[in-house]
C-alpha cells in the first residue's frame, strides 16, 4: 500500500513538472502521416472506427497506434490492432518499465487523440509523456494537457470524429 502511494506520488510530481515546461505547437503538424491513440480500456471503444477515423482523414490505418491503459492485474499481452498496459508497467519513482510503452510515449506522432474522458493519473502521465506535436482530448480531462479540447463524452464517438475532422480542417492540417 505504501509503495502504491509512493508510486503515484511521483508520477503526480513528474506530471506536473512535464506540463510546466510543456510548450504546445500545433502549427508543428502540416499533414498527418502518424496517429495516436490513448484509450480508457474499461471503456468500451471501438478500435474499427478508429481505424475507419485514420482512413478519413488520409492515413494508412498501418500508421495508427493504439495504446490502452487496463486497470485488472492481469498479464498484459499487445495485439495487432493495440498494445496494453497497467499500474505495473511502472517502477517505483514513476519511470516506464514496459518497451511498448516507451515506444509509444517516443515516438513523434502528428497527432495523440486521448480518447478517454475520465481523469485517470495512468493515462494522464502518458498523454503528458507523449511527444506527439498535436494532443487532442476531452473537455473532462485536464485541458493541460491537449492542445485542441472537444467536448463531449467518450460514448459519442461519432461527435467526437465529426468535430476532431472539423477542427483538423480549420487548422489545415487535413
Amino acid at each position: 500500500m505504501i509503495f502504491k502511494s509512493l508510486k503515484r506520488s511521483a508520477i503526480k510530481k513528474r506530471i506536473e513538472a512535464h506540463l510546466q515546461k510543456r510548450v504546445s505547437n500545433p502549427g508543428a503538424v502540416s499533414k498527418l502521416t502518424d496517429i495516436a491513440v490513448l484509450i480508457d480500456a474499461s471503456e468500451t471503444i471501438d478500435i474499427i472506427s478508429i481505424l475507419k477515423l485514420a482512413g478519413e482523414l488520409g492515413v494508412n490505418p498501418d500508421r495508427v497506434k493504439v495504446m490502452g491503459f487496463v486497470e485488472e492485474k492481469k498479464e498484459l499481452e499487445d495485439k495487432p490492432e493495440a498494445s496494453y498496459y497497467n499500474n505495473k508497467s511502472f517502477s517505483l519513482n514513476g519511470s516506464v518499465k514496459r518497451d511498448s510503452l516507451q515506444h509509444f510515449i517516443d515516438k513523434d506522432f502528428d497527432i495523440l487523440i486521448n480518447f478517454y474522458s475520465e481523469n485517470k493519473l495512468e493515462l494522464n502521465y502518458v498523454a503528458t509523456l507523449s511527444k506527439a506535436k498535436l494532443k487532442v482530448g476531452f473537455a473532462e480531462v485536464d485541458h493541460r494537457i491537449n492542445d485542441l479540447i472537444i467536448g463531449g463524452s467518450s460514448e459519442q464517438q461519432g461527435l467526437f470524429i465529426s468535430e476532431l475532422k472539423k477542427y483538423l480542417k480549420i487548422l489545415q492540417i487535413i
